[in-house]
């Protein structure tokens, strides 16, 4: 289990560093949390670094009937400036009367996630991010491949891919290059090549001749992606993607079987697609099984319309699920930021499994 340069200096504050040049391939790092097992705070992809930084946190790291909310994810080949500040769990339900928090208001303490609120509690950074000096990330946030946000921004929003943003809020200042260059770019997917592939093609890394390696990998890389087998798979007007985290610590695959089904169960146009990797599924059959019971047992209350569907194949099935389906909902996994491009490329929309609720 490996254990990040993490540790907790106030009761809401988090602070973290993962050095430059020592994350060699992508990480997840977890959190000693009092009484409880460690929590998969963070995951930082290959060659990725944080310089320093705090994850704003719920008082005392809040867990929620044995749930908390707060997740970072760093795809590969990011960098992280000095006093990055990532705000996660911290919201306010502002459609209340008041925004306050005291004992007088109610005598449970436990959260109330009732009605149109949503505590947030997950941040996305792909891949060849840079994050200047003192940003501040709030939760929710997307930022997508090669985007640039400058120092001292405040971002509040998702930033495209290769966007530069600054300021607070964080506004669009310009793009890296060309809307033809940055669709090549993210065809090509650097960021996912071997490590040998890239020290094979090392002088383009830090050229600024980017039509030069656009015009060597893109076309390489659109015959790739036409060997990428088309799968059939039943779906609906409002289909939904999980991938099952049955073996990951503080797995949320029941939570959203029940909130789907909660949301949705009169809806006969909604459907869940609950993915199981082949391998996984052989190597874990009573959970497979148990799977299958719980989704039964849901299934037998009144008025239940919505459809649930388990769907087992091999993993270089997966970027084409992503073909067949309108919503992606993520986890904790280290998988998640590759998940994420896979959903962008295919206009899918992102829904974080770990907020409270979800949908």
């Amino acid at each position: 289990m490996q254990k990040l340069t993490l540790r907790r200096i106030k009761s809401m504050i988090v602070k973290l560093a993962v050095p430059a040049w020592t994350n060699r391939e992508t990480k997840m790092f977890y959190f000693n949390v009092e009484n409880k097992d460690s929590f998969p705070l963070i995951c930082v992809g290959r060659d990725s670094y944080l310089a320093d930084g705090l994850i704003t946190t719920g008082a005392n790291f809040t867990f929620s009937e044995g749930y908390a909310v707060h997740n970072l994810h760093v795809g590969q080949f990011s960098s992280i400036g000095h006093c990055s500040n990532f705000t996660v769990g911290l919201g306010h339900n502002y459609f209340n009367l008041t925004t306050g928090v005291s004992e007088l208001f109610k005598e449970n303490i436990e959260p109330d996630y009732e009605g149109n609120y949503k505590e947030k509690g997950q941040i996305l950074i792909q891949n060849d991010v840079w994050l200047g000096h003192n940003v501040t990330i709030m939760p929710g946030v997307i930022i997508h491949n090669g985007a640039v946000v400058a120092a001292n921004s405040h971002v509040v929003k998702d930033v495209p891919p290769y966007a530069l943003v600054g300021g607070n809020p964080a506004k669009i200042i310009k793009y890296r290059f060309s809307k033809e260059i940055i669709d090549k770019l993210l065809t090509i997917q650097w960021w996912n090549w071997s490590d040998d592939k890239i020290k094979e093609n090392n002088e383009f890394f830090k050229s600024q001749d980017i039509t030069a390696f656009c015009n060597k990998f893109y076309d390489e890389a659109v015959d790739n992606n036409k060997k990428i087998k088309d799968i059939q798979i039943s779906r609906l007007d409002n289909t939904y993607l999980f991938f099952m985290d049955f073996t990951d610590p503080y797995g949320i695959w029941k939570r959203v079987i029940k909130e789907f089904v909660t949301k949705f169960k009169s809806k006969e146009d909604c459907l869940l697609i609950l993915y199981i990797d082949k391998e996984s599924s052989n190597n874990n059959v009573e959970l497979t099984n148990s799977l299958h019971q719980f989704i039964h047992e849901l299934s037998t209350s009144e008025n239940f319309k919505c459809s649930i569907n388990a769907y087992i194949s091999a993993k270089e099935n997966e970027r084409s699920l992503f073909k067949n389906v309108d919503y992606f909902i993520t986890n904790r996994s280290k998988y998640t930021i590759l998940y994420s491009e896979y959903a962008y490329e295919n206009n899918v929309k992102i829904i974080s499994g770990v907020d409270i609720p979800i949908f």
